[in-house]
């Protein structure tokens, strides 16, 4: 019958090599995949394996230095006289409109100037008007824009800006990203870096 052996350190015998002892076992067949040993057999082996295989005193490793914490970003305070402030001398370019699309695809870009003044452009034609923020509510006031022709689809960019633009939006910013809603639309924009 076929032995499992294991080598272990003799407690009486020299260094591991030539004068080791062996925990054997008598082979037995598997049972499915695993072999079943005996507990006793088991615990003998693992109290042998156990023993320190050096003499002396074993120096303890140093403790890891844990790194830094990671601390995030301070959040500028906000304004609480002026909103706007959060926008002034920024400009947005459209990632996702939510509830349709721009005619030709657009992007919407905005920019808002110091002067609470807004610049936006949807694909086709360049509009620049006056901008009012009073608490979550953005009112942009009548807009000036070039008189440039657009071929279809793009040609239809420059209403849908004025109806999206024609009623007070919610909005919100949380870091570079600014969410501008209608009660159609949410357009979702990015902060040009």
């Amino acid at each position: 019958m076929p032995l499992i052996g294991v080598k272990a350190p003799s407690a009486t015998r020299g260094p591991i090599g030539s004068d080791a002892v062996e925990c054997t076992e008598p082979h037995r067949e598997p049972r499915g995949r695993h072999r079943r040993r005996s507990a006793p057999m088991l615990l003998l082996c693992s109290a042998i394996l156990a023993q320190p295989l050096v003499a002396g005193p074993v120096a303890a490793a140093p403790a890891p230095v844990p790194p830094a914490p990671i601390r995030p970003a301070p959040v500028p305070p906000l304004p609480l006289d002026d909103p706007y402030a959060l926008l002034a001398g920024r400009t947005y370019t459209s990632v996702t409109v939510i509830g349709g699309t721009i005619p030709g695809g657009g992007p919407v870009v905005i920019g808002f100037d110091n002067a609470h003044r807004v610049g936006m452009d949807a694909g086709c034609n360049s509009h620049a008007g006056s901008v009012a923020v009073t608490g979550d509510r953005l009112r942009i006031g009548r807009l000036a824009s070039t008189m440039m022709a657009c071929p279809p689809p793009r040609a239809d960019a420059d209403e849908w800006l004025a109806r999206f633009t024609s009623v007070p939006l919610v909005w919100r910013v949380i870091g570079p990203i600014l969410t501008l809603s209608s009660p159609v639309h949410t357009v979702i924009l990015l902060e040009d870096r």
